[in-house]
């Protein structure tokens, strides 16, 4: 069922809606790959007078400063930990619309370091939610991924809680308080550290390791997740968890995409990789509501308000990555062309 805005193209008006304050924005994880899509979109399509790039990372914030179309006066460059919950609530002072996407996320990274995943995905998020409460913050939208659908990873476990606390923290904070609302996504296309990049270098060698061909993944272009973000601040009614409608494609097919004339050599899934992945889970298919290109999943706690625009879905209704339709070797390299813009991030 499509609403009022399914209509408009992705890159189509992204204008922040009217925020209490000076419309002040804080970017978690600022120097990020989603963090650094994010400025830009701040930047250059809302007219935001002020956007804090908080990140603990030095190196990438010199990076990122050094780059002509951050060199903007809206723009503040902030060292900080979402760790450290004093430096945080000194980053919200006077912010209206918090973007969180500062995570530990690298897989087998996390499972071998499952308390500093903790640390930062969990523990960090309840610093968060204290220093928005306390700051007044109006809004804050945070990221999720397929992942946190039936986790069997440490990176997955860390983010299914953040999810949860978010959404009782939006439960507490009532009509008046703090609305917290989640965006849940695939991977998006060029990040850092991801398998694009990584195929991206192997091409050269003429040779690319595949954890296994037969796996299949969520994508998401720059572009495409600029537009779930403005739609969670345009439609989000709090404690929700958006749900973008995106294309998969295996790895294999990936591969071939990206390098046609290497070979290939199989190494297995890493500690904690699903075969296939899920942007929702059965269980949670009596609280969805579906729109032509997202789903909504609304809370599931005892009071919480249930919305009635949108579709239900069927009961045991699941999004999988290897249950929808699967994006042939020239459809992956045309997404590959179009969410070239986080590539080299």
């Amino acid at each position: 069922m499509p609403d009022s805005h399914d209509s408009k193209s992705p890159s189509g008006d992204r204008r922040l809606p009217p925020l209490p304050g000076d419309g002040s924005v804080l970017v978690t994880g600022g120097t990020g790959s989603t963090g650094r899509l994010l400025l830009r979109w701040l930047l250059e399509e809302t007219g935001v007078r002020r956007v804090i790039a908080f990140s603990r990372d030095e190196q990438k914030h010199h990076e990122l400063l050094q780059e002509a179309e951050f060199q903007h006066p809206a723009l503040h460059s902030m060292v900080g930990d979402i760790r450290d919950s004093n430096r945080l609530r000194e980053a919200m002072e006077g912010i209206s619309l918090v973007l969180h996407t500062a995570a530990m996320k690298h897989v087998p990274i996390a499972e071998a370091n499952p308390s500093e995943a903790y640390l930062t995905n969990v523990k960090g998020t309840v610093n968060l939610i204290r220093a928005a409460r306390d700051a007044g913050v109006a809004r804050v939208v945070a990221h999720s991924t397929d992942k946190a659908v039936e986790p069997e990873c440490t990176y997955g476990a860390t983010k299914l809680m953040m999810e949860k606390l978010l959404i009782e923290a939006n439960q507490q904070s009532g009509e008046e308080g703090t609305q917290f609302d989640i965006l849940r996504h695939g991977n998006l296309i060029g990040s850092r550290g991801s398998v694009i990049p990584i195929f991206m270098a192997q091409k050269s060698c003429g040779l690319l390791r595949l954890t296994a061909p037969e796996m299949t993944r969520f994508w998401i272009t720059g572009d495409e997740l600029v537009s779930a973000v403005h739609r969670v601040l345009i439609d989000g009614h709090g404690g929700e968890i958006f749900v973008p409608k995106l294309p998969a494609c295996r790895l294999d097919t990936l591969a071939e995409a990206i390098a046609p004339e290497a070979d290939i050599e199989v190494i297995g899934a890493r500690p904690g990789e699903k075969t296939h992945e899920a942007l929702t889970s059965p269980a949670e298919a009596p609280r969805i509501r579906e729109f032509e290109r997202y789903l909504v999943i609304t809370p599931g706690l005892p009071g919480s308000k249930i919305r009635s625009d949108g579709d239900r879905v069927s009961s045991g209704f699941t999004l999988k990555s290897n249950c929808t339709r699967l994006l042939t070797c020239e459809e992956m390299r045309e997404l590959l062309s179009s969410g070239s813009g986080a590539l080299g991030d």
